[in-house]
């Protein structure tokens, strides 16, 4: 079963320093360009491209993951409706 299976103690601190960093880059980020990250999900874009699940990124901007999952669906749908601008598209 799986209880035969060593597991590492060390390992799920190695998670724990990983999500810690990513914050702290977040914030010194944030400190050197304030109106980069003037949106939570510019923030939890940041921290995603830093390799966080959408679930720990939401968690670490002091959002929950249902809300972050409904902006990026409605970004999304506002993009698809050509209300937003989409890039490679030019206006005449």
């Amino acid at each position: 079963m799986a209880d035969n299976i060593p597991v590492d103690p060390s390992a799920a601190w190695l998670a724990v320093i990983g999500k810690a960093l990513a914050y702290l880059c977040l914030q010194e980020a944030q400190r050197k360009e304030p109106e980069k990250f003037d949106s939570v999900l510019k923030k939890v874009k940041f921290l995603q491209t830093l390799g966080l699940s959408r679930d720990d990124a939401a968690h670490a901007v002091g959002s929950s993951p249902g809300s972050v999952r409904v902006l990026q669906h409605n970004r999304r749908k506002k993009s698809k409706n050509g209300t937003t601008k989409t890039k490679g598209r030019r206006r005449k």
